[in-house]
């Protein structure tokens, strides 16, 4: 016992008096350990005290008007002349089916076909004629795979 008090009362006495001492100070170093990465940041390596909210707040706005804002990037411009041609002779020839195809061959250009004609891809207006060609397109890829 150290002058009527056991050693665990002693600890917890001198670690309210320093957090006291702290706030009394008003020192504004930052001595707070939170989270698991900070565990590892002690405030003796700290060369300037920890900025406080109305610090950072009256630095943000300085900061942020000399960054330039960045462009908004353009839509890409769909082609939609494909959607018009909905025919099976129409879809074919985009497809370009070959009887020299192998599947490999054929698999390649329904996802080629596919990539520029599915209807996710497209605007709403067009969804339906990307859903006919792609209906066709796949139903001639099957057959062509089914000739093999």
């Amino acid at each position: 016992m150290i002058g009527g008090m056991d050693s665990f009362d002693a600890v917890l006495d001198r670690v309210s008096t320093e957090r006291e001492e702290a706030h009394s100070h008003g020192s504004g170093r930052w001595t707070a350990m939170r989270g698991w990465n900070s565990s590892f940041v002690a405030a003796a390596f700290r060369s300037h005290p920890w900025p406080s909210r109305a610090k950072l707040e009256t630095v943000a706005p300085a900061v942020a008007a000399d960054v330039p804002t960045p462009a908004a990037r353009p839509e890409p411009a769909i082609d939609t002349s494909p959607f018009t041609r909905v025919s099976p002779e129409d879809v074919a020839e985009d497809i370009n089916l070959l009887a020299t195809d192998t599947p490999a061959e054929l698999k390649s250009k329904r996802r080629r076909f596919a990539r520029i004609n599915h209807p996710d891809r497209v605007p709403m207006e067009w969804r339906q004629a990307a859903t006919t060609r792609m209906k066709i397109a796949n139903h001639m890829v099957d057959e062509a795979l089914r000739r093999l």
